[in-house]
């Protein structure tokens, strides 16, 4: 899948909602698309899916236009959305019978698969009940097997796990994973759970006000955009206070918070020297002392909150 300055203006719009963005997405590949609320997420997504043509700039899917080509570009893609709708008066089953016409399958070829993933995801008890008696989880479990009523070669996942608690969220990433490792599907995931997306993309497009900031291995963007901090634990509130004025006086940057200081931007190798000196000569007592990362989290917040 690929994209070359696409952009999409809408009317009495002051900015571009996606402006200008261009990527290469490698088959069997999982990408993870984070962006805040009105970055250009959906409307990525909907051209991606022929549900819009861009302003300018193409997208193609398996090589081919989504809206004018849409048999072709549309043939392999699953996608499981945020709010796809039911018909809530009819039973779980018979919804999936009419996605699958709806989608030209016959539903006597589809069945057996289908029923294979319902019941990986607890759904099998579930399927002869109106989905308007369904919790949000189940439906949201309702609409992963819709999407993957044929195996695609494209899955497109906006809000995967929304509903579900964490054992739920951790048996989709499962089985999403086994679906990329058995069958090569190329995997588009956008979530507010960022953690979700750091365990399962191999690369992260970040964008805000419709450009990509960047596009990168999660482990990159951390080491380019994150920092490292020195967590110091000691034994006793006066020693929280001797740790934190030693690092004010270095020009580090603290945090104290019961027994532990924490130091923005130390490195153990340059600071523990000084630190240490400083504590025996003020009979401070520290009983631990290691080094943490920026989370993938911090590090998006850093990087959509300095976009303007």
């Amino acid at each position: 899948m690929t994209a070359t300055e696409l952009t999409k203006r809408y009317r009495r719009s002051e900015r571009p909602a996606v402006d200008g963005i261009s990527f290469e997405i490698a088959e069997g590949e999982t990408i993870g698309l984070l962006g805040p609320n009105g970055a250009g997420k959906t409307t990525l997504i909907k051209m991606i899916c022929g549900v819009t043509a861009p302003t300018s700039g193409q997208v193609r899917v398996f090589g081919a236009d989504p809206v004018r080509q849409p048999v072709v570009a549309k043939s392999g893609v699953g996608a499981m959305h945020q709010s796809g709708p039911f018909d809530m008066m009819l039973p779980a089953l018979d919804n999936l019978r009419i996605a699958a016409r709806f989608r030209g399958l016959r539903w006597r070829d589809v069945r057996p698969w289908a029923l294979e993933i319902a019941d990986y995801l607890g759904l099998t008890e579930h399927l002869q009940t109106f989905c308007f008696q369904l919790s949000g989880g189940q439906r949201q479990r309702l609409q992963l097997v819709r999407a993957l009523l044929t195996i695609p070669q494209l899955l497109i996942l906006d809000e995967p796990s929304a509903g579900l608690d964490v054992p739920g969220r951790r048996q989709v990433e499962r089985f999403v994973r086994w679906l990329r490792e058995e069958y090569g599907v190329t995997v588009l995931w956008t979530s507010h759970h960022i953690d979700e997306v750091e365990r399962n993309s191999q690369r992260v497009m970040v964008i805000n006000r419709g450009k990509v900031v960047r596009f990168a291995k999660p482990r990159e963007l951390v080491e380019e955009f994150g920092s490292t901090h020195l967590l110091v634990t000691v034994e006793h509130p006066d020693a929280v206070r001797a740790v934190a004025a030693w690092a004010a006086a270095a020009g580090l940057a603290a945090t104290a918070e019961d027994s532990l200081v924490r130091i923005d931007g130390a490195r153990a190798p340059d600071v523990l020297a000084g630190l240490s000196r400083h504590c025996q000569d003020h009979a401070v007592a520290i009983s631990g002392v290691s080094t943490a990362s920026d989370s993938l989290e911090q590090v998006f917040l850093r990087m959509t909150d300095n976009e303007g």
